[in-house]
């Protein structure tokens, strides 16, 4: 007997003489017989869905510890860190799958961007950084994330939004009623979030768009979520023609006074230059700017000026970084295909200034 093989026997005959066994799978833990879940089918009678339905596929919904420790909030007085973030998002192969989106999907782009006033670059950077253009719309049971957090959200330090993710369950089962979905073969990410633009249930119904119109809104389908997005920005105030976001230089500024409004555009370019802030390019008269910081860890941190635009990009995900990220994005996917790139509509088109490009971004 070879010795790697008689060494295999004789570890397997010790592993079995000492009695131990592999360890056990932990017990799935469902929502069967829990009250919260009972009261809630009751609960859904009310808003026209069938409690029976609701009650039976509640008692299969499992309660995920992954979900509630997704949840938890990043420790207090943690920095952010801009260039981390923004590598993970703006890369070649992420940036080579937008191409190939755009190239397939340029005349729902157009014709989004000039029907919202939406830039064909802002929505290419939302679906690529969401869910790098349909590749990735998450692995959890949509019922089961949204379950864990309305019954089970992990509450700390006075922070609960168990609410809000019972209200997006109820939406789920609407919209699942609606559309005649098995709402156990959802999927989507760890917090609910559904299709290529990660929508949560309640803005399927307030910002979904049927763009294909082919009865129905899907958003697995490249169209509807073109036309979703767009339509989610536009009735979030998107201003067409205003430029989301423009590199700016700081000479002996006044940052707390800057900084107060966070992300709030509340500063015209004169009051910009008088704090100490200069913008790299021209703003429109009047418009006015927010000094966003982009952290960088412990490192300085990076500036730009971001108008209502802007502004808008974070009622998406509250986040500066994911709104520099989706710019940064979008404009680089714009940017592999000249020809391509000049077909676009300038109906709703902005431009991006030094924001954008690695060369001559002063916060890249």
């Amino acid at each position: 007997m070879p010795a790697i093989l008689s060494m295999a026997v004789s570890t397997a005959a010790v592993a079995g003489k000492s009695g131990k066994s592999p360890p056990k799978p932990l017990p799935v833990e469902t929502y069967a017989g829990r009250i919260e879940a009972t009261v809630f089918a009751e609960e859904m009678a009310a808003r026209g869905v069938d409690p029976k339905w609701v009650l039976e596929t509640l008692s299969q919904a499992r309660k995920l510890e992954t979900v509630r420790r997704a949840a938890k909030p990043v420790p207090p007085g943690q920095r952010k860190n801009w260039r981390v973030y923004r590598d993970r998002y703006v890369e070649p192969i992420r940036t080579r799958t937008g191409r190939e989106f755009l190239q397939k999907h340029a005349a729902a782009l157009n014709q989004a961007s000039q029907q919202f006033g939406v830039p064909v670059e802002v929505m290419l950077g939302i679906l690529g950084v969401e869910t790098n253009y349909g590749r990735d719309t998450g692995r959890y049971r949509v019922v089961d994330a949204l379950a864990t957090l309305a019954f089970d959200f992990p509450v700390a330090e006075g922070r609960d939004r168990s609410d809000y993710f019972r209200e997006q369950l109820a939406q789920f089962f609407i919209w699942c009623d609606k559309e005649l979905c098995e709402p156990l073969s959802v999927k989507g990410s760890h917090a609910g979030a559904i299709g290529m633009p990660q929508f949560m249930p309640e803005n399927i119904h307030r910002f979904g768009s049927d763009f294909n119109r082919d009865g129905r809104i899907d958003l697995h389908d490249p169209v509807d979520a073109i036309g979703s997005v767009a339509r989610f920005l536009a009735l979030h105030g998107w201003v067409r023609q205003l430029v989301p976001a423009v590199s700016v230089e700081l000479v002996n500024a006044q940052l707390e006074p800057l900084l107060t409004p966070d992300i709030v555009p509340t500063f015209t370019q004169p009051q910009l230059f008088y704090h100490g802030a200069r913008p790299t390019s021209p703003l429109p008269v009047w418009e006015k700017f927010a000094l966003v910081e982009l952290q960088n860890g412990d490192a300085e941190s990076e500036y730009v000026l971001g108008s209502r635009n802007f502004y808008v990009l974070t009622r998406y995900n509250r986040s500066s970084l994911y709104a520099m990220a989706v710019l940064m994005l979008g404009w680089n996917v714009l940017a592999t295909d000249a020809t391509l790139a000049d077909s676009i509509s300038t109906n709703g088109k902005t431009e991006i200034a030094a924001s954008t490009s690695r060369e001559t971004c002063t916060v890249c």
